[in-house]
């Protein structure tokens, strides 16, 4: 792979043509970037949260209020009757499993009704490596089904649907091909789990969705969801922690199975975690609309290098995740290093890829984040593996995907 230096102007005369293709689509996400703001503000004032309930709690964080208006902050967004939002909670794989753990038991059936999990996911439930304490170990049996090219439903399926006792829906795409699914798609996917079963309880995994689209997944009909503050609700502010929203007999359920029966909304203290928390979520309408920005243009950069992108620039973006078709290894090398590169923490290191339990292969990871492994900041990382496909996460200022640019223009051939 050949280095070829252009001028910095001709860069300029680039950037300029595709900031003008791009303005009507950012108009389109400032417009949403308001609603979601206000909706975001309203959560507050509705609350009433108060400066007092921003200081830290310790010990066994019994009555800690800092821990109780942050989980009716998160109630009154997402439209839900109960919150569980804790610093306890490590991750959204954590958070993940906290729902299917809790409200599976011996002899039921999760369905996944959108293809094939998330990699760690997988994992939780045993279906790849052989971990202790997965589902599978535990008598539930997993099935799955992809609803999102099946507008007809066999008879197998029909079938699955009727028996299951959690439906399971991806927002995101993971390490898949398939593309992110919208909110209508989560409203039509849950119609047809109705129409043919009313008990099951629907659960989303949301991570990389929140405020990227008007609507959130309770408010198309799911019982359950959840998402990490690694990624949209955090902001970057947030160093841990996640949220589970959803009915108030499913997310009483699930913190008997965080703490103890009968101690979920009793203990765990806020740690200090509080603050930044609420202010993450304060601020992660405005992430969420710089990410998408940075979106839009590392697609339509790529584009223009001779690179596949999905989604395209030109289709709605339903989450913050931009997949790159790198080609080859040597490519993918280089955009991994231009991530680094082009990050405020640790720009002086090289990615390198690496073995991780509940990956199938090596992967590599870059980003110099403030947060360690962040994924709402400047970050990539995928299989260093045929097709070497690359998962970005364009970060914390649509700028950065700029710069981002600008070093590779003057890297790729």
């Amino acid at each position: 792979m050949s280095k070829t230096t252009r001028p910095k102007s001709t860069f300029l005369a680039f950037d300029q043509k595709i900031r003008h293709q791009l303005r009507p689509y950012y108009e389109e996400i400032d417009t949403n970037y308001s609603l979601a703001f206000k909706k975001v503000l309203n959560s507050f004032q509705q609350n009433q949260v108060s400066g007092y309930q921003l200081q830290p709690g310790f010990g066994y964080g019994l009555g800690d209020c800092g821990t109780q208006v942050t989980e009716a902050v998160f109630s009154s967004l997402f439209q839900a009757e109960k919150a569980l939002v804790r610093p306890q909670i490590t991750s959204g794989s954590h958070a993940l499993f906290l729902i299917l753990n809790s409200l599976l038991q011996k002899d039921d059936i999760l369905l996944s009704v959108t293809g094939a999990p998330y990699e760690t996911l997988k994992s939780c439930i045993g279906i790849q490596d052989h971990f202790p304490g997965t589902l599978l170990e535990k008598g539930v049996h997993y099935k799955e089904i992809n609803l999102l090219h099946s507008p007809t439903l066999t008879e197998e399926d029909s079938r699955l649907i009727e028996s299951a006792r959690v439906c399971w829906i991806q927002k995101s795409r993971g390490y898949s091909a398939r593309k992110t699914i919208s909110s209508l798609d989560i409203e039509k996917i849950i119609q047809t789990i109705r129409f043919h079963n009313k008990q099951s309880v629907v659960a989303v995994d949301n991570c990389y969705g929140e405020f990227t689209e008007t609507k959130e997944p309770i408010e198309c009909g799911a019982d359950v969801c959840a998402g990490s503050f690694m990624k949209n609700p955090g902001a970057g502010i947030a160093r841990t922690g996640a949220y589970i929203v959803g009915k108030e007999e499913y997310i009483d359920r699930i913190s008997s199975y965080l703490i103890a029966p009968g101690l979920g909304y009793e203990f765990m203290p806020n740690l200090g975690f509080t603050y930044e928390i609420l202010l993450g979520l304060f601020h992660s309408p405005l992430t969420v609309r710089e990410s998408l920005k940075g979106n839009l243009y590392l697609s339509a950069f790529f584009e223009e290098m001779g690179f596949t992108t999905s989604p395209h620039w030109s289709e709605k973006h339903y989450d913050i995740v931009l997949a790159i078709e790198c080609k080859t290894k040597e490519y993918m090398d280089l955009f991994s290093q231009g991530v680094q590169k082009c990050s405020p923490i640790d720009s002086h290191v090289k990615a390198e890829p690496f073995s991780q339990n509940g990956y199938k292969h090596p992967i590599i990871m870059a980003g110099g984040t403030f947060v360690p492994g962040s994924s709402i900041e400047f970050s990539a990382d995928g299989f260093y593996h045929p097709p070497y496909y690359l998962y970005f996460q364009p970060g914390l200022y649509a700028e950065q995907s700029r710069t981002y640019a600008e070093f590779l223009w003057n890297q790729l051939p």
